[in-house]
């Protein structure tokens, strides 16, 4: 269990990175999830939801820049993000939590199951760090592959591409469930990006024929996941074709 020891709620980017520089900090954005590495049993929090990094905006020729703190529920409610993006985000949390997760929270923190991740992954998304030796903007693939966020980090934004045919699958227990394995995919002019939840640590981008070597768990072994997997690749790869 994790005892918070202190609490911050910073009005500026430079006091949230100070304080995100502490050993023990992890940063506190919707409300639903720390970020960070909070394996510690007491920790800091720095709640960043003052900072004013909400908002969707067009950044260019089908290119869409969402705020970090901006909330699920805002991704579902707008018509300037992708319906796939949409659908995955409605799906990422029950309603109530939707009003108060956010989307940097979802990024940060890299869930293995997270299907707005997988469809923010086939959307060729950036995520745009600010940190105490300036601004960075990484491919989510990228970001999620070197989580945890390092300390004195703040995630700021997500640039996504909005353009091509996407669509998505999944296998759950049951409808409600989170998916056992959900793919992803988009095609445009310059090509094909594949998606899976539920394979690795985190989700990944794949290509037809990639060995996976997920971890079973109680709702479905390795085997089942990899044969998972093969097929719903299959069905969105045709669905897009």
């Amino acid at each position: 269990m994790v005892m918070v020891s202190a609490y911050a709620r910073p009005s500026t980017m430079d006091e949230a990175l100070e304080l995100l520089s502490w050993s023990g900090a992890v940063a506190l954005a919707g409300g639903t999830r720390l970020g960070g590495d909070s394996s510690a049993r007491e920790v800091e929090v720095v709640d960043l939801q003052a900072l004013r990094l909400d908002g969707i905006r067009a950044d260019g020729e089908h290119l869409l820049r969402v705020g970090a703190m901006t909330r699920l529920q805002q991704l579902v409610d707008s018509d300037r993000v992708p319906a796939l993006v949409r659908e995955a985000a409605r799906r990422e949390r029950p309603s109530t939590l939707r009003a108060q997760g956010t989307l940097g929270g979802c990024v940060a923190t890299g869930d293995g199951e997270s299907e707005l991740l997988a469809a923010l992954l086939v959307h060729e998304a950036l995520v745009h760090v600010e940190t105490s030796r300036g601004a960075d903007s990484v491919p989510l693939e990228s970001f999620l592959a070197g989580l945890p966020l390092g300390a004195g980090s703040v995630v700021t934004a997500v640039t996504l591409c909005t353009d091509g045919a996407a669509a998505a699958c999944h296998t759950a227990r049951t409808p409600a469930d989170r998916a056992i394995v959900a793919a992803f995919a988009r095609q445009t002019e310059d090509g094909r990006r594949v998606a899976l939840t539920g394979v690795a640590r985190t989700p990944i981008l794949v290509r037809l024929g990639d060995a996976l070597d997920p971890v079973g768990d109680f709702r479905g072994s390795s085997e089942y996941r990899r044969a998972l997997a093969d097929v719903l690749t299959q069905r969105v790869v045709e669905a897009i074709s």
